[in-house]
Formats: structure tokens, sequence, C-alpha cells
């Protein structure tokens, strides 16, 4: 039984199984769409259009949570991937929590 993320460092670059076996991607969230959103949102309610407020804030808020979820699930993955064991007998990768010592 390995560490996945230490079998993964002991491969040569070429092989084929650093693909297979590497970390997730980090997912970089781009805040800027829902915080101009939001920013446009209240500019449109002091003004006084309202429904248009209301929407953009919506929408803003909406996406800013989607985003969250996302980051959220790929920062899960990450650390899901660093508690990962590899055993080399049966080639499989399984959590920590799973691994059963005989």
């Amino acid at each position: 039984m390995l560490d996945l993320p230490e079998f993964w460092k002991s491969l040569p670059h070429e092989s084929e199984l650093r693909g297979k076996y590497a970390q997730p991607a980090e997912y970089a969230a781009q805040w800027f769409l829902p915080l101009g959103a939001v920013v446009l949102g209240v500019a449109a309610l002091v003004s006084g259009a309202v429904a248009a407020g209301v929407l953009l804030l919506a929408g803003g808020a909406g996406i800013g949570f989607w985003l969250h979820r996302k980051a959220s699930a790929a920062d899960e993955a990450r650390a899901r991937w660093t508690r990962s064991l590899y055993c080399r007998q049966c080639p499989a990768v399984f959590p920590r929590e799973d691994a059963v010592t005989v």
C-alpha cells in the first residue's frame, strides 16, 4: 500500500500512469462576473430601475453560489486524492478510510 501522492511522484515523467493518477485540477473561480452583476444591480436599484436591479442581484448571487460550489467540489476532489491509497497488487485506488490491513 502506498500513498497515492507519493506513488504519483515516484513515477517516471514518461509513464502513462502519471496522467491516469494525476491530482485533479484546481478550479480557479472567476469572481469578477458575479461581483460585477451585484455592483450593477445595486447601481440599478439606486437609480430607480428596481426590476433590473433585482434581476442583476439575483443573477450575481446565483452565479456566485454556483462558482462557490464548483470550487468546493474541486477542493474536495483534491483532498480526497491526497488521502487516497494505491494498491500495487490489485492496482486499485481507494480512500484511506476504506483501507483494511491484513
